[in-house]
């Protein structure tokens, strides 16, 4: 009886241990999903340089990734309402760059519930927009994000630079 029960056991863990290093997530409709690695990738899409040293800037694109992680976790879904306390009281913070309604009012019709590449649900779109909003020219740059400002974004920058530079090889 033991000796079945290990069987069944040993077999099922196989199983299981196949399962999870078979598994490809797989992206919905727009080609996106949520996650840090997402995030690295569409931020070079977007884009953002690798190193920027050249220029006085390092790691652009970490920074982007680090960024993200502190203000959404890297979901493409994330809403954040922001309170009568907040610089933007009652408008929301959309995206996996939680980008505001407000100051950008081409992410509204979040509420469509399609996921299109042009919609604030996109990941892609999520990361171009944050790429235009950090190259604007005012001078901001990554002054925009709480995150930032905050340094909340500092925790993530190990994180971060794992992604980029996993996903970029």
């Amino acid at each position: 009886m033991l000796s079945k029960t290990r069987a069944l056991l040993t077999g099922s863990v196989a199983v299981l241990a196949l399962c999870l290093t078979s598994t490809t997530f797989t992206a919905d409709a727009a080609g996106d999903q949520s996650g840090i690695d997402a995030c690295a990738r569409e931020a070079q899409s977007a884009g953002f340089a690798k190193d920027k040293s050249g220029e006085g800037r390092n790691d652009d694109a970490i920074y982007a990734v680090a960024i993200a992680m502190a203000e959404s976790g890297c979901d493409r879904l994330a809403v954040h309402t922001n309170l009568p306390t907040d610089p933007d009281p009652g408008t929301k913070d959309l995206g996996a760059w939680q980008i505001n309604e407000r100051w950008y009012p081409e992410v509204h019709y979040h509420d469509a519930e399609i996921v299109t590449a042009e919609n604030w649900q996109d990941m892609g779109w999520s990361a171009r927009k944050a790429f235009r909003i950090d190259n604007d020219g005012t001078g901001r740059g990554w002054a925009s994000w709480a995150a930032w400002n905050l340094g909340t974004y500092q925790k993530y920058l190990g994180q971060a630079r794992e992604a980029v530079y996993r996903v970029w090889s």
